[in-house]
């Protein structure tokens, strides 16, 4: 198994990540840091305390799209692993989706529960879409009692810490790209659930692996430019992987979606349209969706197969 981490000034919790991932137990596992140009010193730091670790480097931000590219690019492991510089695993967490992925031959990629850092909060379970076009973490807000203590299916997976079978990378066509790198940040895991989904590839959500994310450690630092990506983003994955004729239909409902998330940002949310639809309709006018766009939202109910067949 291999598993990437993409990084940018990671700081104590990316060293936090590592010592998570080189504690696990029950798999062989390698880890690749792709580094976005972050300071001298920590990279220092990561040749000094991780050894072991394969360090890709790179002089510029390629974002978190088009740096975990390089990684899976760089690797060969049937399975691989994508952790977030800021998030900590359990010491069996691998192990499990491994298993799971062993048994299922029908799952993309799987993740397990992923909590709130220091909390019994969920942060997600898994991708589902809600009416506005969003997708939205599953059972996120909620403690972590209520979440079902069986595998369940979900119509995608969370890139926070999530395990993908490289086989069902094959079925992709973004000319050898895992994820669409135009995305830099946000929604390309999504993007890259609905590709998979849209070919018959199935995931899981297996609740006896836990992890903790701190989360959005890089977004934090720049809100409004993560508002951005997350808008466009949106809509881009939207253009990519449904009908036409689907989208137009629920515009209202997809646009009000775009106000709250503007309302959101406060004075500055008002020019956020400005500088995210000149970008979006260009999408429109040359996506690279292709054939079998999905004509509904995406869900686990609509499977061949009940999800007590995972249990």
């Amino acid at each position: 198994m291999d598993c990437i981490v993409v990084n940018r000034d990671g700081g104590e919790s990316l060293f936090a990540a590592i010592r998570s991932i080189q504690a696990q137990i029950g798999v062989d596992l390698s880890i690749v840091i792709v580094d976005n140009a972050s300071r001298p010193a920590e990279l220092e730091r990561i040749a000094l305390e991780a050894p072991a670790v394969r360090l890709v480097t790179f002089s510029r931000n390629l974002g978190f799209a088009a740096a975990a590219n390089e990684g899976i690019a760089r690797t060969r492991a049937p399975f691989v692993l994508l952790v977030n510089n800021d998030a900590v695993l359990a010491p069996d967490y691998a192990a499990r989706l491994a298993a799971r992925l062993a048994l299922d031959t029908r799952l993309a990629a799987a993740q397990g529960v992923i909590l709130a850092a220091g909390k019994t909060t969920v942060d997600t379970a898994g991708l589902l879409w809600n009416d506005r076009g969003e997708a939205i973490p599953v059972f996120a807000g909620s403690d972590v009692s209520r979440v079902p203590s069986e595998a369940f299916e979900v119509t995608g997976v969370s890139a926070t810490a999530a395990l993908f079978r490289r086989e069902a990378f094959a079925d992709l066509s973004l000319d050898g790209r895992v994820f669409d790198d135009r995305f830099f940040a946000y929604y390309e895991d999504v993007d890259l659930s609905l590709r998979l989904f849209r070919e018959g590839w199935r995931f899981a959500c297996d609740p006896g692996a836990i992890a903790w994310h701190e989360g959005s450690r890089t977004g934090r630092r720049t809100p409004f430019r993560r508002g951005i990506w997350t808008a466009r983003n949106r809509w881009r994955t939207l253009f990519a992987n449904f009908e036409p004729r689907f989208l137009v239909r629920h515009l209202p409902k997809l646009l009000r979606a775009d106000l709250a998330h503007a309302k959101k940002l406060g004075v500055r949310g008002t020019i956020l349209p400005l500088l995210v639809w000149p970008r979006i309709l260009a999408d429109a006018l040359h996506s690279r969706g292709g054939s079998r766009r999905l004509s509904d939202w995406p869900s686990v109910e609509r499977r061949d197969a009940a999800v007590a067949t995972w249990a």
